[in-house]
């Protein structure tokens, strides 16, 4: 029987925009590169590309290809973008829980620029208007699994969530979006606590606990409650702390066009490995290989893989080092 999973978390219909005219400048008294355009002109666009994405739909999907009973719990509204975001989970054959909002559902731009780096504009809407109400918590129960990802910041229904699963028995995934990590880790203690898994990249890990160092942060996570605690960093790969022992994985070396759902289908490998009872040192790779294969295409979606092509696709990668 395959393992039953909820993504729950954001909803969006993407527009990924690519164009020669953006130019780039040193961000001033910031870390990292402003994304400019002239102002008062008009620009051709080269490149356009249509997609539904979020991080629950992003997931959702990743891991019904993993082998997974997918399930996904979203607000939308009662609008063109909900129509074509349902039509893509049935198309994918995922179950859809949806709670119904007032407020349209969420839209994002995508601007890329070359070598697969890129900046996002999102309208949120229907993502941060939850109901815990209209939530039909009766169909959760039959998850053995459950990943939790950014959406709102009732800390309560967050807790409520928590103590759900962990009175059903289900592994808690959480995966903390920016409006989470604002309310600062006290606030999430018991949220936190109730986790099996808690996976973050390392800016976003060190500025939640406060801390300057990615280890010390793992072990807080760890000391709280969260059985492991994963941590990615980019083309520096992954590291994982399950509280006895630190497991690190290199990224595996590819061509990047678009690092959207990197840590998506990051998420959705390690997990799927889990599941499939293989330990940390596996599940890493399965991850790596996962998120790799996506930042190869455009898009959240196109380069998942299933089970089967992640274990060949880190068999390929490792002969060739």
């Amino acid at each position: 029987m395959k393992a039953k999973i909820v993504s729950i978390g954001s909803a969006t219909r993407d527009i990924f925009v690519k164009t020669s005219q953006f130019h780039f400048r040193k961000s001033k008294g910031k870390k990292g590169i402003d994304l400019c355009l002239n102002l008062g002109k008009k620009f051709d666009i080269e490149e356009i590309v249509f997609d539904c994405g979020g991080g629950s739909l992003n997931t959702s999907i990743g891991f019904k290809k993993m082998g997974f009973d997918a399930n996904v719990l979203v607000s939308m509204g009662e609008d063109a973008i909900a129509k074509k975001i349902e039509m893509a989970l049935k198309i994918e054959k995922i179950h859809l829980i949806k709670v119904p909002s007032e407020k349209e559902t969420g839209f994002s731009i995508i601007f890329r620029k070359p070598y697969g780096d890129r900046t996002i504009m999102t309208y949120r809407g229907a993502n941060n208007d939850w109901h815990e109400k209209k939530v039909p918590w009766s169909r959760l129960k039959k998850m053995n699994w459950c990943y939790l990802c950014s959406f709102g910041t009732n800390t309560k229904f967050l807790e409520k969530i928590a103590k759900f699963c962990k009175k059903n028995k289900i592994n808690l995934v959480f995966n903390p979006g920016a409006s989470q990590r604002k309310l600062g880790l006290e606030k999430m203690k018991n949220l936190v606590k109730n986790c099996h898994t808690i996976i973050l990249n390392k800016d976003e890990i060190e500025d939640w606990t406060k801390k300057q160092n990615t280890m010390d942060s793992m072990r807080e996570l760890n000391e709280i409650g969260t059985k492991i605690i994963v941590v990615t960093d980019g083309k520096r790969g992954s590291i994982a702390f399950n509280g006895k022992k630190f497991f690190k994985q290199k990224a595996f070396d590819v061509l990047r066009a678009d690092v959207t759902g990197a840590g998506d289908s990051f998420s959705v490998g390690f997990v799927s490995a889990l599941a499939r009872k293989k330990n940390i040192k596996e599940a890493l790779k399965i991850g790596t290989a996962n998120a790799c294969s996506v930042i190869t295409q455009v898009g959240a979606h196109n380069g998942l893989l299933s089970f089967g092509k992640a274990e060949k696709f880190v068999e390929k990668c490792e002969k060739k080092n």
